[in-house]
């Protein structure tokens, strides 16, 4: 499949995985004093990047129920109808979690946000519905299952680990007398009892790792829009450095605004990124091999 190839390589794997640990292994030496440093819950650079960091997962909900709907064929069968069905759904959530999510994080009017949120979810129905055009049905449909699971797959895994890991952030730490540090392989299990107890959030005990860091991360999968328009491959690279640069910044908010250490940021980064790698080498990988 011309265009239609893994768009990251063994090298870029190997690169972000080093890059990773390596910061895994700096955060566990200075996870406290570079948050303690950084901290400033006031920022307004941070606080735009909490509102909308995370954008490209639902984005990417929009874009993949844009995809479906664009490839149905046999629009009568069962399986046309249970993938516009799919398509829709995923056009409803993506919208929504757009329009309102922002919301919980500046303050301003929802009705601002929402609007915004409107405009971005308009325009990437119009750009992916552009980039489909004339696009192989099955092309589309393997480009819209590849965003799918990446999204849900970063999700599952981050969000299941912490539940269990119960690290407590930050921004607790530091304005809960009672609260105290933990590195990122201890569980959190013997502060978060009782200061759940005591009527502190659940949301305060959900530090590792992080899910803004992760949901960023699958701004990566703009490496898939050659897969749709073949002639966009010259910018392959960077549609993928921005993805990264993306990831970055966002990383930065997130220990800014106390929400995240280091070590939260760089594991959340990692399992999203063997996400979009895995998944999508396991999609579009050539035929005749593997």
């Amino acid at each position: 499949m011309n265009g239609c190839t893994p768009f990251l390589s063994r090298r870029t794997l190997w690169g972000a995985v080093v890059v990773a640990l390596a910061l895994m292994v700096l955060g566990s030496l200075v996870d406290y004093p570079l948050s303690s440093a950084l901290y400033d819950d006031s920022s307004p650079f941070a606080l735009f990047f909490a509102a909308y960091g995370a954008i490209p997962a639902p984005l990417g909900c929009v874009a993949a129920g844009t995809l479906f709907l664009c490839g149905r064929s046999g629009a009568r069968s069962v399986a046309g109808v249970l993938q516009a069905a799919g398509g829709v759904l995923l056009l409803v959530v993506g919208v929504g979690l757009v329009c309102f999510l922002p919301a919980l994080y500046l303050p301003v009017s929802p009705v601002v946000p929402a609007a915004a949120g409107l405009v971005l979810c308009l325009v990437t129905v119009l750009l992916t519905r552009r980039l489909a055009k004339g696009a192989d049905p099955n092309r589309i449909a393997r480009v819209a299952l590849a965003i799918l699971l990446v999204i849900l797959c970063q999700l599952a895994v981050v969000n299941l680990i912490k539940v269990f890991w119960g690290r407590p952030r930050m921004r607790l730490v530091v304005s809960h007398p009672e609260a105290y540090f933990f590195p990122w392989w201890r569980r959190g299990a013997a502060l978060k009892g009782p200061l759940l107890a005591a009527g502190v959030g659940a949301d305060e005990f959900k530090s590792f790792p992080s899910a803004h860091t992760a949901n960023a991360a699958t701004m990566l999968l703009l490496g898939l829009a050659p897969c749709l328009k073949p002639r966009l491959g010259r910018y392959r690279r960077a549609l993928v450095a921005f993805g990264f640069v993306w990831t970055a910044v966002v990383a930065l908010s997130r220990i800014m605004l106390g929400a995240h250490y280091l070590t939260d940021t760089a594991a959340g980064f990692l399992i999203a990124f063997l996400s979009v790698y895995f998944i999508c080498g396991a999609l579009f990988r050539p035929r005749g091999k593997g």
